[in-house]
């Protein structure tokens, strides 16, 4: 019987994924989480035979996580999930390891348990060596800066240095501890580059890093303003929309 967690920032992932499971014989489910370091804490009490994680989440992502759960579970195998077929098949068909596309498909859940299920020790022990060196090639692969524009300059922006971004007219301007810059591209291809981390999508105009979150004002009819201190100790206040309110006040355990 195969032990096995699920890590998603999203309920309905893991209960989609929770049921489709609970339809196959010789897996169950011991555990969920919806954060990289609940995830980690989960799997050092429960060392479950394969952890099925999500790739895209918010705060901790997913490959920061995969290492974490390699540091104390080191001998499960981790499936990943991913909304983006070219992404999952380009990062992740290795053959050691598996993947699987949202939204879950039965049969595609069912071949990939059968397969674990047929490994043999020394097939376990193959695919966990060889996650070890994805993670480790991974790792040393992953840039987290932004390519931006400022007078007539390419600068490499931190991510931690990023307070917010916003859209106007179609232009991208982001606001960071360094200063304000511009955007080539979208606000909605900004908020996929930015996938994984602390910066989300709170309104269509808007994306914000949740780490610089000052203070938050409730508004008119349940809405609210996020306040946040830019550089030169200016405030702003930034709307909530809302479609995001739900999400936000869940991230920050607002009632």
């Amino acid at each position: 019987m195969l032990k096995a967690i699920i890590v998603d920032d999203e309920l309905p992932a893991r209960d989609e994924l929770k049921f489709l499971l609970s339809q196959l014989s010789g897996i169950t489910v011991v555990g969920e989480a919806d954060n990289g370091p609940a995830a980690i804490g989960l799997a050092a009490q429960h060392c479950p035979d394969v952890i099925f994680l999500d790739i895209q989440m918010r705060g901790m992502n997913g490959m920061d996580t995969a290492q974490g759960l390699r540091t104390v579970a080191p001998d499960s195998l981790i499936v990943f999930a991913t909304a983006y077929d070219e992404y999952a098949i380009k990062a992740f068909e290795i053959g050691a390891i598996d993947y699987l596309l949202k939204p879950f498909d039965g049969e595609r859940v069912a071949a990939a348990i059968e397969r674990l299920q047929k490994y043999h020790p020394d097939d376990w022990q193959a695919a966990t060596a060889q996650l070890d060196q994805v993670l480790t090639v991974a790792a040393k692969t992953s840039v987290h800066k932004l390519a931006a524009e400022r007078n007539g300059k390419i600068v490499l922006v931190n991510y931690t240095d990023i307070i917010y971004a916003h859209t106007q007219t179609g232009a991208v301007t982001i606001v960071a501890e360094t200063g304000e810059y511009n955007y080539s591209g979208t606000l909605s291809e900004l908020q996929e580059r930015l996938r994984g981390t602390t910066i989300l999508r709170i309104h269509k105009s808007y994306l914000v890093n949740m780490e610089k979150i000052k203070e938050i004002i409730p508004w008119f009819k349940g809405t609210y303003w996020l306040k946040l201190t830019v550089p030169g100790s200016k405030k702003i206040e930034i709307p909530v929309g809302k479609g995001q309110i739900k999400e936000i006040k869940e991230l920050l355990g607002l009632k």
